[in-house]
């Protein structure tokens, strides 16, 4: 037993290393990438929290692990195809109309691991990227002076530990250690491109309940924390590198609260429902100060607003071993028409989702979703500082998951 949980593990940090070289990009609200598990993607993250046939809701709700016999490995995998372009963009610095494709495709993986010690007892280990940006635009556009390339890597990866109160009630919590690092690029007129980069370390936790109060009904309420980051890096300036200055800045991403049903409604139908909210009015900006002058060097505001996640959607046993899938979701962009930039574009999003899981055989199951967004224009027309802009921000996000859970013991 032992052997096979290291197996598990050695499995999860395979893909930790994945990680690393490929999660670089948000598809939630914000900067946040939702994109943990292919069989939550096929009802557009529906009943997440309460848990499903395999371990990736770990990632919303700790305490799902003691849904998992034995000892178990999953990998995901979700390709994003994200489209957000301006063609009329105006500015006072000059500049042509088209922003170009800021959206760049991308392939975000993720792992779980589980290990059930005894009746009441559970071990696992998580490795995935909460959150991340990517997007390039013109560097000649109207916008640039305001962003041209914007790239947040973040991963976090660390143990859970649940425990099974009884067959009503689960509770679980998760520590992580952080990595993350930052580049933004923007058009400094004489300067030529500044550039803004850096790295830090950090922690954060994750903390959840599960609940069945019969044989049909599972409520499940997951929590993971924000994660205090501080920056230390260089703000770099092509044209004119006299310029170049040691910087630090600081940013705190949003902590954000989960709560899922699943109800079966008789033999072989399962209704879901979701709820998400993330603090977003905690991020107010990202302001870099030099280490030796003390005082702001680059300021990029956010001041952006709460934001929340609504689901419903519908889980049908097709046969013993294949179950299929739908959602649908409103999400609540936390961008505020009054500091919408051309880094984070974000507007109001409608999920469409499908999927399917099927059971190989005893040991093996894989798990495909396929997922349409469609996103509200994003208007950036109050923005003034370098230059003044207006810009309206056509975008769409397709994208498609695939997941594969095996049983060692």
């Amino acid at each position: 037993m032992k052997h096979t949980f290291k197996t598990a593990i050695y499995s999860a940090l395979i893909g930790t290393t994945a990680l690393v070289s490929a999660a670089n990009i948000t598809q939630a609200g914000g900067f946040a990438v939702r994109e943990q598990s292919a069989e939550g993607q096929g009802a557009s993250f529906a009943g997440i929290a309460a848990g499903g046939s395999d371990l990736s809701s770990m990632f919303f709700n700790p305490a799902t692990i003691t849904l998992h016999e034995g000892v178990q490995v999953e990998g995901n995998a979700a390709a994003i195809f994200p489209f957000s372009k301006a063609t009329n963009g105006v500015g006072s610095g000059g500049g042509g109309p088209s922003s170009g494709n800021i959206g760049e495709i991308a392939l975000v993986p993720s792992t779980y691991a589980s290990y059930q010690v005894n009746e009441n007892l559970f071990v696992g280990f998580t490795a995935n990227s909460p959150f991340g940006l990517a997007s390039k635009g013109n560097s000649s556009w109207a916008g640039s002076f305001h962003g041209i390339e914007s790239e947040l890597f973040m991963i976090q990866a660390g143990p859970t530990i649940g425990y099974k109160v009884n067959d009503m009630f689960s509770v679980a919590a998760a520590v992580h250690g952080v990595y993350s690092d930052v580049r933004l690029t923007q058009n400094a007129g004489l300067g030529g491109i500044g550039k803004l980069s850096g790295n830090d370390w950090g922690m954060n936790y994750s903390l959840g309940i599960l609940i069945s109060p019969t044989e049909t009904t599972r409520i499940g309420i997951g929590y993971n924390s924000q994660t205090k980051l501080k920056y230390d890096g260089d703000l770099k300036f092509s044209a004119a590198p006299a310029g170049n200055k040691k910087v630090t800045a600081k940013l705190t991403t949003p902590s954000t609260l989960t709560v899922g049903l699943r109800q079966k409604v008789g033999e072989d139908f399962t209704v879901l429902l979701g709820f998400e909210w993330a603090d977003w009015s905690k991020l107010k900006n990202l302001n870099a100060i030099g280490k030796i002058s003390g005082v702001s060097e680059s300021f990029t505001d956010f001041s952006w607003k709460d934001s929340f996640y609504y689901s419903i959607g519908g889980e049908y046993k097709y046969s013993e071993d294949t179950t299929l899938r739908a959602g649908f979701a409103f999400e609540e962009s936390p961008v505020p028409d009054s500091t919408r930039g051309v880094r984070v574009p974000d507007a109001n999003r409608y999920w469409l989702s499908i999927g399917a899981s099927h059971r190989v055989n005893e040991k093996l199951k894989v798990s495909l979703g396929y997922t349409h967004i469609i996103v509200n224009d994003g208007k950036s027309n109050n923005l003034t500082t370098p230059t003044t802009l207006t810009a309206t921000f056509k975008q769409h996000i397709d994208i498609v998951s695939v997941s594969g859970t095996y049983k060692l013991y």
